[in-house]
């Protein structure tokens, strides 16, 4: 996946700036369909307030974090259906368990959101794009 996007100061912090397209339309479902602009940090690099990069994401990448932030809560909903089936009769119950184990997915999701930001799993690349002037 790539994405245009402009440096920008922002408190003192060369970030990326990038504009919600049209695609995105009122989607919501991440956080750039949430704002119409967004910052990002930039990777190392000798950028300057004003370039314009293009930051990109790999396509396994983009894969692994889908699957993380959709596959872990479904996963976790389906194992808490099948233990609240096999432990409880009634049916609020093993909602109930399937509730609480979809909870328990994301919250794992949340918490180790620090460790894959800090580690880099999932950054982005960036390269300075060149206006050739004629």
């Amino acid at each position: 996946m790539k994405r245009d996007a402009i440096v920008v100061s922002v408190r003192g912090k060369l970030m990326a700036e990038i504009t919600r397209t049209e695609a995105c339309g009122e989607c919501r479902a991440c956080q750039m369909g949430q704002k119409a602009i967004m910052h990002y940090p930039l990777p190392k690099g000798d950028y300057k307030e004003g370039d314009t990069v293009t930051l990109e994401i790999g396509d396994r990448m983009l894969t692994r974090a889908t699957m993380i932030a959709y596959g872990i809560p479904l996963v976790s909903l389906f194992i808490g259906l099948l233990i609240g089936w096999a432990l409880f009769k009634a049916e609020w119950a093993q909602a109930l368990t399937s509730l609480a184990f979809l909870a328990a997915g994301s919250l794992y999701i949340v918490l180790t959101e620090k460790k894959r930001r800090t580690k880099g799993t999932f950054a982005c690349s960036a390269r300075k794009n060149i206006d050739y002037i004629d």
